[in-house]
């Protein structure tokens, strides 16, 4: 019996040495690094055109910090998992494409390319539910890398002065319908999160500017008490009065991706108009549609707001 046991505790004490030497090894396998970089944070899209407005927003980012090497993570793990099995739309199907989430992205920064100083942008809209997602991946990071910096730059709609901002560049870009009095309907996300007020806020500031703008939503606080949904904005476009039934469809979203493809422009063929998309229920309404398929990150003023808010936190 004390044979047995003497045994059992050599072995005990070699599984606790081995397992102590591993974790040395792992320990000293990783260096911090002293590289300044950025990373750029979206929710990301399996759609084509999408692909082409994330290089514009590269491009761009890339012109105001030059000599950085801008990195990108997708926030979405079901775009994240499309892309990786070859599932994207159009050309794109077949592709496989392996982005990083920002937890991945931040890991190869820091353990594989040295970094130990990351900005990283939000591409998101508003400070939601995946940009408070964002946060907590940067503070378990900071928890986990004694040493490394990280500072996040806000949202599109993060302050009063961007919904103004915002909604002077959305009133320039729709001039010619704020000319002709032709009502405007913006596609935002919607969120059960409290910052789901970011829209109705921003309607405010564009009425300011043109009475016929208007600003739904696809879910989310508002869009359930009916004051963003199809339903309501067709009963307040209802109310204006028009001499002509034209109106423009168009996303408030950083891309025009698949909501836009197809819960605003689609053509779904549904009888249920909870089904239909807003270009099926307005034209049964018997609107004409006007649509513009840009995402708020075609507009390189809309992109200058983003970077500037990168720049205010930029890590020297």
């Amino acid at each position: 019996m004390n044979t047995i046991r003497k045994v059992l505790f050599a072995l005990c004490a070699l599984t606790i040495a081995f397992t102590s030497c591993k974790k040395d090894e792992e320990e000293k396998e990783f260096e911090l690094g002293n590289k300044n970089g950025i990373l750029l944070v979206t929710f990301g899209s399996s759609y084509e055109a999408p692909q082409e407005t994330f290089k514009k927003i590269d491009t761009e980012a890339k012109a105001m910090f030059a000599g950085e090497v801008i990195q990108w993570g997708y926030t979405s793990d079901i775009i994240l998992n499309k892309l990786r099995q070859g599932n994207g739309e159009g050309s794109l199907n077949g592709q496989v494409i392996d982005n990083n989430s920002p937890e991945e992205a931040l890991k190869v920064m820091i353990e594989d390319e040295g970094y130990c100083k990351i900005t990283i942008q939000s591409l998101h809209v508003i400070p939601g539910e995946e940009y408070d997602d964002l946060i907590k991946v940067v503070n378990a990071t900071k928890e986990k890398y004694e040493g490394v910096q990280i500072e996040v730059g806000a949202p599109l709609l993060n302050s009063q002065e961007d919904l103004k901002a915002v909604a002077a560049v959305l009133a320039a870009k729709f001039a010619e319908q704020v000319a002709s009095g032709e009502p405007v309907l913006f596609m935002g996300h919607g969120t059960p999160h409290h910052n789901d007020t970011k829209y109705p806020e921003l309607e405010a500031e564009l009425q300011k500017l043109a009475p016929n703008f208007f600003i739904g939503t696809v879910e989310g606080i508002n869009f359930e008490e009916g004051n963003t949904s199809i339903g309501g904005l067709i009963t307040k476009i209802k109310g204006l009065n028009l001499t002509e039934k034209n109106v423009t469809i168009t996303p408030l979203m950083s891309i025009a991706g698949d909501h836009a493809n197809n819960d605003m422009n689609g053509v779904t063929g549904e009888t249920d108009p909870a089904e239909q998309s807003w270009r099926e229920r307005l034209e049964a309404e018997g609107y004409t549609v006007n649509d513009v398929m840009v995402g708020l990150g075609d507009y390189s003023e809309i992109n200058a707001i983003w970077l500037a808010h990168l720049a205010t936190v930029k890590i020297k």
